[in-house]
């Protein structure tokens, strides 16, 4: 009987799971789609703005966004058992050196300068990029002739009326229905004399609004270049980051659909875009210069290092964070493996996979780590070298739950089974989520949203497997091969977006068919590469491991 169980483990333990690798495959090639879109939104920290942008695209990203990432370290956790069960300790921590931790160095080295002056280089390419001749938009009328507290006072700049709110002791650092402090309001449109007036009275300068922008980032996202010079020599941290990581610099690149949505949709403030674009340069170059003459007195000296490798001194690691945070999964993963690998735990694992309502354990779980890391939907994708201890503890489950499904007999068998359900289901979930961010002043919007984000995602996984175990469990030469080239492909394919996303972003042609052609222009380009540059030599074997052209067909 023994005997018998140990064969039915040793054949599932030698299985190929094609499927598995195509997801895998899958989830990076839909990295290419997601980064060929942003150029279309106005996002500030991307190097590239396209002429024809459209909030549109936020729906179809924040989708991929929603599942792609724990996706793909759930199918890693998977392939980790795997390989731990397989070869041991030893050949696992090789193998994960020579295929993530080496590649994250070689290419830390050679991208990362490039990626961080990627806005040099695209506005070389298309220099009128930035500074865009489009027409003004109409402007809004202020509608303040009549202020009703402290924070439409200041948005008016009217002084006697600030006085008169702060005499009846009104919070100075209050924040009003778009959570927005008084300091803010006086930032967003430039009323000097209020900035002035707020921070003598005590405001607080590096206060943070609902999406952790401080004043100074409004007023240089508004090209309000005297708040931006009043800001700073009052003391305001020019380094501060908001929740999309763009400091008050990275928002002086914002799009025009985003600067527009931002004055006409939320906070209801005047519009001429010429002029804000000319203001948003002055805002640059004074930020340049404060951050400059900080680095200087802080006795931060300039050398190839800081010049190429930091960007005013953060060291960012751009689309290469997944490598770096895989290494601390890997190793937690040993650790807690040696630690608890008692049979207890095998039975608490083996029930969360194989139990019919494993996603009253998962989504419960998932909502925690969720709403600690303070995104409106899906998980953050921080690129500091710091660590992020609530991401890696958001894609830990995904990673976890992803080793413990190797070499379940449910999870081959049963996984994914209703797969269109799960699709369906995830759509309309989507559907709410959207409308939540729509109405995210109402008091239960985060907590909705958050539960939204939670189901989404493990729903879309559940969905993807059971596709992906359809339509790609046996072996397919062609799959096999794209999914080989994955890899390469994903970590290339920045800078090669962003250099094809400058050459369209002036052409006045429609957005869709520019995002179509960047995408599929990148994917052939990186193919042709990997084919004849990669995939035979040192780097293709550091990447997936040798591979012979001898009887190869592709």
């Amino acid at each position: 009987m023994q005997s018998t169980g140990q064969s039915r483990s040793n054949k599932l333990d030698q299985t190929r799971y094609h499927d598995l690798d195509a997801l895998r495959a899958f989830a990076m090639l839909l990295g290419i789609v997601l980064h060929a879109m942003l150029s279309f939104v106005g996002w500030p920290v991307w190097p590239v703005q396209d002429i024809n942008q459209s909030e549109i695209y936020g729906i179809p990203i924040l989708f991929i966004h929603g599942f792609r990432m724990p996706l793909f370290f759930f199918v890693s956790g998977f392939f980790t058992m795997l390989l731990w069960k397989r070869k041991g300790t030893k050949e696992l921590m090789s193998n994960r050196c020579k295929r993530i931790v080496l590649p994250f160095l070689v290419y830390s080295i050679l991208l990362i300068p490039l990626l961080n002056h990627m806005r040099s280089v695209t506005e070389w390419i298309s220099p009128e990029n930035i500074a865009s001749t489009a027409e003004e938009t109409s402007s809004l009328p202020t509608g303040n002739s009549n202020p009703k507290d402290l924070g439409s006072a200041s948005k008016a700049g009217d002084i006697q009326e600030m006085k008169r709110f702060l005499k009846d002791g009104a919070n100075i650092n209050g924040k009003g229905p778009k959570e927005l402090t008084p300091l803010h309001w006086a930032a967003t449109t430039g009323k000097i004399k209020a900035i002035s007036l707020l921070i003598e009275e005590g405001a607080i300068i590096d206060s943070r609004d609902g999406y952790l922008s401080t004043p100074l980032h409004l007023a240089a996202f508004f090209g309000q270049n005297e708040a931006v010079e009043v800001l700073l020599a009052k003391g305001a941290d020019p380094n501060t980051r908001n929740k999309d990581q763009s400091s008050p610099r990275d928002t002086t690149y914002a799009g025009k659909a985003l600067t527009e949505i931002v004055a006409n949709k939320f906070l209801e403030v005047p519009l001429q875009w010429n002029q804000l674009q000319k203001g948003r340069l002055d805002c640059r170059n004074l930020l340049e210069k404060s951050i400059h003459n900080a680095q200087l007195s802080g006795g931060t000296k300039q050398n190839l290092f800081t010049k190429y490798y930091l960007t005013y001194g953060d060291y960012i690691t751009h689309h290469l964070w997944f490598l770096y945070d895989l290494i601390y999964l890997i190793t937690a993963f040993l650790i807690l493996g040696h630690l608890l690998g008692g049979s207890s735990l095998k039975k608490a694992a083996k029930w969360l996979v194989s139990s019919p309502i494993r996603m009253i354990c998962l989504v419960p779980i998932t909502y925690w780590a969720q709403f600690y890391m303070k995104e409106d939907f899906g998980p953050s994708t921080d690129v500091w070298l710091t660590p992020n201890w609530t991401k890696l503890g958001y894609y830990g489950i995904f990673f976890g739950y992803g080793a413990l499904c190797f070499g379940s007999k449910v999870f081959i068998e049963k996984f994914g089974k209703f797969w269109p359900l799960s699709f369906v289901s995830a759509l309309v979930i989507f559907a709410g989520a959207l409308a939540c961010m729509y109405y995210k002043e109402w008091e239960w919007s985060y907590k909705i949203l958050t539960l939204c984000s939670a189901c989404f995602v493990w729903l879309m996984i559940f969905g993807c497997i059971g596709l992906f175990r359809k339509f790609f469990s046996a072996k397919m030469p062609k799959v096999r091969y794209l999914s080989d080239s994955a890899y390469w492909l994903y970590i290339i394919h920045l800078p090669v977006v962003q250099i094809l996303q400058a050459l369209f972003a002036n052409l006045e042609i429609p957005s869709v068919i520019k995002f179509i052609l960047i995408s599929i222009l990148t994917t052939f380009i990186l193919l042709l590469s990997y084919q004849y540059l990669i995939r035979y030599t040192w780097v293709g074997e550091m990447l997936n491991g040798k591979r012979s052209k001898t009887n190869e067909t592709v």
